[in-house]
């Protein structure tokens, strides 16, 4: 969650100079009266920009199957994730995609992820109204810079689809998520309908918007846009999904019956809270491997290397362990004489390059996010009793599942070594608010996917805690 006034400050300043770190409070403070003195190292209007909130390449593209024009004129498709914000507009004649925009999502002043935004709406008497008018205004925004470019009036619009998690659609139609923070966790709704898109405040004075159907508070039309891409609405065989990140989202079945889940992962997957994690962008090393004895790593953009993007972060990991020195408990195994291993402030790291390290701490912070991710898929397997050798196909939605290397996965256990098939999706969710847009037929499968679709909560679940401890082991 974390102090607002801390991250706020954080996001903010990140766009006009250069932070050194996330508050290592972990926002966990009282602005202005942190007990941690190095809690945040900002120096003004440098050339380089913050490491996590830099601009980067947002991952956009995923596996669109081919589909016949049913509609015409325009549409427009947005993914209102909580990280990223995505649109596609669409000739729906020709059902062909003519611009793509994308942006971090603003909502990151007021919480990172959907618990602390949860929170920002019940702690402050306005939290809602801004968080609304926040995507709003991004939308918008986006939609201009879409239209303008396409030389599209926006009167042609006539058909928008709107997909993201629980919370993200009811941050979007201005309704409180407050329910959702608390037990029994209950979702004001979970949408499946259309609305004007001015009654939205959305500036299409001729479109129609849907908001893609949720299954409960923490599995989302973005879930279930990502399930349609995937076909699991159509398929015979048993098919595992898995949307790896903050909030991961977990889903198995097939087109007869559907278990659901979501577990709070954490953000290491996405290089935060690591010591010297950064986005996947420009600077950040996102592969490792051992060549001749000695570190090799590849760093997007080339140049010189800034800092570890989760990918990075993960091959790094699962190659000490390789070699043994990071032991299967996650710790850093100094008595092995690794030179890979060396000291910073008294305490022992895995050096990297000569200024990039991982830490102990950063070992953890991957650790407990991999478990969560592990016992999640291990709980839901459970509750629906099929076994690991059962699974046809496993599909690894958003930008972390689809650059992560696999192996490296299988090598510390956040991917079972028996999945026989996987395929990287990309924004699966996207596309699935895509293929709604253009094919009507779509929306009803989606309706199906919510109707067979069961939730599995994992809060108080005894099997997941258990799976959760043993899969804390690398």
């Amino acid at each position: 969650m974390g102090c607002q006034a801390c991250w706020q400050l954080f996001f903010i300043t990140a766009q006009g100079g250069r932070m050194e770190k996330e508050p290592v409070c972990g926002g966990e403070c009282l602005f202005g009266k942190c007990p941690h003195k190095q809690c945040i190292k900002f120096t003004r209007k440098k050339a380089e920009t913050n490491r996590l909130y830099t601009e980067m390449d947002i991952w956009t593209n995923g596996l669109m199957p081919e589909l016949a024009a049913e509609k015409t004129g325009y549409g427009l498709a947005a993914d209102i994730g909580t990280t990223t914000v995505v649109i596609y507009l669409y000739h729906l004649d020709q059902a062909k995609c003519i611009c793509v925009k994308s942006r971090i999502n603003a909502q990151a002043s007021m919480g990172l992820d959907v618990i602390s935004r949860i929170k920002f709406c019940t702690d402050h008497a306005d939290g809602l109204e801004k968080m609304n008018g926040v995507i709003i205004s991004e939308l918008n925004s986006l939609i201009n810079e879409a239209l303008a470019e396409s030389g599209i009036d926006r009167k042609q619009l006539k058909s928008c689809v709107f997909t993201g998690n629980t919370t993200m659609l009811h941050l979007f139609a201005g309704l409180s998520p407050v329910s959702m923070g608390t037990l029994p966790f209950r979702p004001i709704s979970k949408f499946g309908d259309y609305k004007p898109a001015q009654e939205l405040g959305i500036d299409l004075p001729a479109s129609q918007c849907y908001l893609t159907p949720c299954m409960s508070a923490f599995v989302g039309g973005d879930v279930t846009s990502a399930l349609l891409a995937t076909g699991f609405a159509q398929s015979d065989e048993i098919c595992l999904l898995m949307d790896i990140g903050t909030n991961g989202e977990i889903a198995v079945g097939n087109r007869e019956f559907l278990f659901s889940t979501s577990t709070a992962a954490g953000p290491a997957f996405e290089g935060a809270h690591i010591s010297c994690g950064m986005a996947g962008v420009t600077g950040a090393i996102n592969r490792v491997d051992v060549l001749q004895g000695k570190l090799k790593t590849t760093v997007i953009g080339g140049g010189a290397a800034r800092g570890l993007c989760g990918s990075g972060l993960l091959d790094a990991i699962a190659l000490m362990c390789k070699i043994g020195a990071i032991d299967e408990t996650g710790r850093i195994a100094e008595e092995t004489g690794s030179r890979f291993i060396g000291k910073r402030d008294g305490e022992p790291v895995i050096l990297i390059t000569d200024d990039i390290v991982i830490t102990q701490r950063d070992i953890r912070e991957l650790q407990t996010a991999k478990a969560a991710m592990a016992a999640g898929v291990l709980s839901l397997l459970n509750e629906a009793g099929i076994q690991g050798k059962e699974i046809k196909r496993v599909y690894l939605a958003g930008g972390f599942g689809n650059y992560m290397d696999q192996r490296s996965a299988m090598e510390i256990g956040l991917l079972s070594r028996g999945f026989r098939e996987i395929i990287g999706v990309g924004n699966a969710a996207g596309i699935g608010a895509c293929m709604a847009l253009l094919d009507q037929a779509c929306i009803a499968n989606m309706d199906h996917i919510c109707s067979i679709g069961k939730h599995v909560e994992l809060g108080n679940n005894p099997y997941f805690m258990e799976k959760y401890v043993e899969s804390m082991y690398f």
